[in-house]
C-alpha cells in the first residue's frame, strides 16, 4: 500500500481529513480509518468502536453504544432478583405509563414519590395498588424497580401464585428458610398480584405473615399489587374451617396497611 493512497485515504475521510500528523503517523491513521469503517458498516453488532488517540497518535478501543446499554443492563439486573417472576417488565419507564386521568396522574406521582425518597436501611411506606386487570399495575411496579437498580438498590420481584408454589416445592429441597430470610431482608419486596391464588393457613401465618411482621419491625419497605382492596383481603386470607381465623386474617393485613398506602387504580384498562 503507497503512502500517496493511504494519505488520499486520510484526506478523504471526514474525520480525519482536516488532521495534522506527523509522518510516521500515517500508517497508524490509515489503519484506524479502516477499521473504523468496519465498525460503522456493522455497528449493531460491534461491541467495541475504534478510537483514535492523539499524542501519541495510537488506535484505542471503548465499548460501543450497543455495548454500553447491555453493560448498563447487565449492572441493574443485577439488583433485581425475578426468580419468582417471569413476567417481570425490564424496559418500563415512567414516561411510558399513561396518564389517562386523574387516578393514574396521583398514582404516578405517588411512584416518583416513592423513588426519590428511597433509601436503604430508611424506613419508607410502600404502595398497595389494587384494582380490575391490565391497569398497568405491574408495569408501573416494574417502572419503580427498575429506577430503583441503578441506585444499587437489591429488589426481589415477586409473582405471589409462583411464590406459593415454590415455597412448598422447597421444603423437601431444604431451602425454606434461605428463601424466606431472603424475603424478610432484601432492600425492597415486590409483592405482584397478590390474593389472586389460593394461600393455605400455614403459607399465610409461617411465610407471608413471617415476612410482613419482620419487615414492618426492622423498617424495609414493601410494594404490592392485587385485585382485591385491603378489606377483601383480609376476607380472602380466611380460613373458614377454623373458628374465628378472621382475626389472624385481619392482623396480617394491618400490617401490611402499616407498610403500605393504600392507592385505587381502576379505571381504563389498556
Amino acid at each position: 500500500m503507497s503512502l500517496d493512497f493511504m494519505i488520499k485515504e486520510i484526506k478523504s475521510f471526514s474525520e480525519t481529513k482536516n488532521l495534522k500528523y506527523e509522518y510516521h503517523d500515517i500508517t497508524t491513521i490509515y489503519q484506524y480509518i479502516r477499521l473504523k469503517k468496519a465498525f460503522l458498516e456493522n455497528e449493531s453488532t460491534e461491541l467495541y468502536e475504534p478510537i483514535l488517540s492523539m499524542d501519541p497518535v495510537s488506535i484505542e478501543y471503548i465499548p460501543s453504544k450497543k455495548h454500553q446499554e447491555e453493560l448498563k443492563l447487565k449492572e441493574k439486573t443485577k439488583n433485581i432478583d425475578t426468580t419468582y417472576h417471569s413476567g417481570y417488565l425490564l424496559d418500563a419507564k415512567f414516561k411510558d405509563f399513561e396518564v389517562l386521568n386523574e387516578e393514574r396522574e396521583k398514582l404516578l406521582n405517588k411512584a416518583k414519590d416513592f423513588v426519590k425518597n428511597f433509601e436503604k436501611k430508611k424506613f419508607i411506606k410502600g404502595l398497595y395498588i389494587y384494582g380490575q386487570n391490565r391497569t398497568g399495575k405491574t408495569f408501573l411496579l416494574s417502572a419503580i424497580v427498575n429506577e430503583l437498580a441503578s441506585k444499587d438498590v437489591k429488589t426481589v420481584f415477586v409473582y405471589v401464585p409462583d411464590l406459593i408454589r415454590d415455597v412448598h416445592s422447597s421444603i423437601d429441597e431444604g431451602l425454606l428458610e434461605e428463601k424466606v430470610n431472603q424475603l424478610k431482608n432484601c432492600d425492597l419486596l415486590v409483592l405482584d398480584d397478590l390474593g389472586s391464588a389460593f394461600m393455605n393457613r400455614w403459607f399465610r401465618d409461617q411465610v407471608f405473615g413471617s415476612v410482613i411482621q419482620y419487615r414492618l419491625s426492622v423498617g424495609l419497605p414493601v410494594l404490592v399489587s392485587s385485585n382485591l382492596s385491603m378489606s377483601q383481603l383480609a376476607n380472602y386470607m380466611i380460613d373458614p374451617s377454623v373458628n374465628n381465623d378472621k382475626f389472624a386474617a385481619v392482623r396480617i393485613t394491618t400490617r401490611l396497611s402499616e407498610l403500605t398506602t393504600q392507592i385505587k387504580l381502576t379505571e381504563e384498562r389498556y
